[in-house]
């Protein structure tokens, strides 16, 4: 990996670093999610970097994709398991963190990151995703309790925020080695015994997808930023309503929507309403493997 690269992984990570901390001192019961997203988000191109994809703000038994709207009046409550995921991008290079803040004492919260440190702590060029799957299986089992089994760890490139490979969290026949150099993004989601998620409820993320005619001024308007501006990077129908009146938002999304234009991310929730924690970080695959997103990098 080239220095200037590297130097540009490493600064998206610091980023990351930086914001979990000012958004832990903020948060607490009665705090609203959209004052925590808007919070990050504004943080993050102060400190010289973009967000990869919209903070993601998901409460108890939703998993992920949960980022408030533009007039979002959710706020925390007390005991509440509040994942944040955070995207930061410099010129295209990625950091990719995840934590989960409760205001009252919950063993999930601890137990999951001992989960992700046990899979970082594995992590070397040359190890299989199988290999991995299974190490960060046993530590959930280890720290007696279960996974979502259909969520997984990721690959991560310039301005490629899933990419491959896929590593699931759970023991798998993927004998994909994991490259030197290589970005990943190991994301472990903690439950008390093992669950899956469903898409559920409204979307409020989108991505670029492909060119296609489209009616509305608009919505091609809108395209043009999620192909030029956001990059093919995921945005927030929330960003929009700070350039269009919301109901022309809602219409063009609609519309690029049905054209195959977007790619949506509806919200994803544990089947059986479990509640779940979530941890995550992104590392440079390397003898000494370089966590980005961690504090003590």
């Amino acid at each position: 990996m080239e220095k200037e690269v590297l130097d540009k992984y490493l600064k998206a990570g610091r980023i990351c670093a930086t914001v979990r901390k000012e958004a832990l001192r903020a948060m607490k019961p009665g705090v609203k999610v959209l004052g925590i997203a808007e919070l990050i988000e504004g943080r993050i191109s102060k400190l010289g970097g973009k967000p990869a994809f919209p903070v993601n703000v998901s409460i108890n038994d939703i998993a992920a994709h949960y980022t408030p709207c533009f007039n979002d009046a959710t706020e925390i409550k007390d005991s509440d398991l509040v994942k944040i995921d955070v995207g930061v991008h410099v010129d295209g290079y990625i950091g990719d963190m995840a934590f989960t803040y409760c205001s009252a004492k919950n063993d999930l919260v601890k137990a999951n990151e001992k989960i992700l440190q046990a899979g970082i702590k594995a992590i070397r060029p040359g190890i299989l995703v199988s290999d991995l799957g299974s190490i960060i299986e046993d530590a959930a089992k280890a720290e007696g309790v279960g996974l979502i089994v259909n969520l997984t760890g990721h690959g991560l490139d310039r301005y490629v925020f899933h990419g491959q490979p896929t590593i699931p969290n759970v023991r798998n026949v993927m004998d994909v080695a994991i490259e030197e150099g290589s970005v990943i993004a190991l994301e472990p989601f903690a439950c008390r015994t093992n669950g899956m998620i469903k898409e559920s409820g409204v979307t409020e993320i989108y991505r670029f997808l492909q060119r296609r005619p489209v009616r509305l001024p608009e919505a091609r308007k809108i395209l043009d930023l999620a192909e030029n501006e956001y990059h093919g990077l995921p945005f927030a129908k929330r960003w929009l309503a700070k350039r269009f009146s919301p109901v022309k938002v809602a219409m063009s999304l609609r519309q690029l929507d049905q054209a195959m234009a977007l790619e949506s991310y509806p919200i994803l929730r544990e089947v059986e309403g479990k509640p779940c924690s979530q941890a995550e970080h992104t590392i440079i695959v390397k003898e000494k493997p370089i966590v980005t997103t961690s504090s003590e990098e």
